[in-house]
């Protein structure tokens, strides 16, 4: 039951057992993303410029305007955030707007809100510009997997991650919320349990040397998989206060950077790259645009057409044929 109560001379809308609006938002956005949850709380932090969304009453809500949200990414503009960002920012504020505005009271009539200042900024967000993602060729993805140094427990769980999300094509939040539960057997198969966009459920194929990286590295860590069933299967393995906790997603980033400078591959990579170049490569090996988006995990068979468009783009070029030199 939802309830507007009064204190501090300020309304402020509790659900349930007086928790805060703003937090039940989020543990609804986490129950279907973890990931999407925090980005949300960090968005909206940031623009009411408060340290916990508990500061954050209906009245601070009700008097943005359009002209703060215009206000807002200029700002985000003159600080130099990309286009994605800006647009992702903007969007995580409309979501909360849009959830408040289904607030209607059957006895008094009563609207929590009128007007969502987010929703019609069209003109005002920045164009997305596309970036072309860099991606690891099957020669460059060998190496880069063949120079981690495996006698370190990080080594080892840096080839594992790697090598998993190479022939996986798992994304980032995937890989961080696997737990060593969730690697189990699906009659002849080994298999991983993960979570896809939107909550739904889904079995991902291990490669036979890819468990055995994962038993080694569940060996290294001196865990097993029924003693520690309930914990991450990547934690931190350093010296900061997130040793033996769950990997933050920035971590994979630094990661993935720090190990293809160290074996010379001179590419921009993060983590997306590795599901970009794991698709490719099922592409290019010759697997079926539904096979492909089967092992993508896609919603869409047009996201995967990008994929096949772009190396298609590429191998059947025109200009191949144009003999002048």
């Amino acid at each position: 039951m939802e309830d507007v109560i009064v204190y501090n001379n300020r309304r402020q809308l509790q659900i349930g057992s007086k928790k805060h609006f703003i937090r039940a938002f989020l543990e609804l956005k986490a129950g279907k993303s973890e990931h999407t949850a925090i980005s949300y709380e960090r968005d909206i932090k940031d623009f009411f410029g408060v340290e916990e969304v508990d500061e954050i009453d209906l009245e601070y809500i009700r008097s943005i305007n359009i002209f703060h949200v215009q206000q807002y990414i200029m700002e985000l503009q003159n600080k130099g955030y990309s286009s994605a960002t800006i647009n992702r920012k903007i969007s995580s504020l409309s979501a909360l707007y849009k959830w408040l505005m289904k607030y209607e009271d059957n006895y008094s009539d009563i609207r929590l809100i009128k007007f969502n200042p987010f929703a019609n900024v069209k003109e005002e967000k920045p164009v997305i510009t596309n970036k072309i993602t860099e991606f690891l060729t099957e020669d460059e993805a060998k190496t880069l997997i063949g120079s981690i140094d495996t006698s370190t427990v990080l080594g080892l769980r840096n080839k594992t991650i790697l090598a998993l999300a190479l022939t996986t094509a798992l994304r980032k939040s995937e890989m961080i919320n696997i737990k060593i539960s969730h690697v189990t057997r699906y009659g002849q198969y080994d298999v991983i349990e993960v979570t896809r966009k939107g909550g739904k459920k889904d079995l991902v194929k291990l490669q036979p040397k890819i468990k055995e990286l994962i038993e080694e590295y569940l060996y290294a860590t001196g865990r097993n998989f029924e003693d520690n069933k309930s914990e991450y299967l990547f934690v931190g393995h350093g010296v900061n206060k997130r040793n033996n906790e769950k990997l933050d997603p920035s971590t994979l980033n630094y990661m993935i950077k720090k190990v293809a400078m160290e074996c010379g591959i001179n590419k921009k990579l993060k983590v997306h790259s590795t599901r970009h170049s794991a698709i490719t490569m099922a592409i290019t090996q010759g697997a079926t645009i539904e096979k492909v988006r089967e092992f993508a995990a896609h919603r869409s068979i047009a996201t995967t057409n990008r994929y096949i468009h772009s190396i298609d783009k590429l191998r059947e070029n025109p200009g191949d044929n144009i003999d002048i030199i």
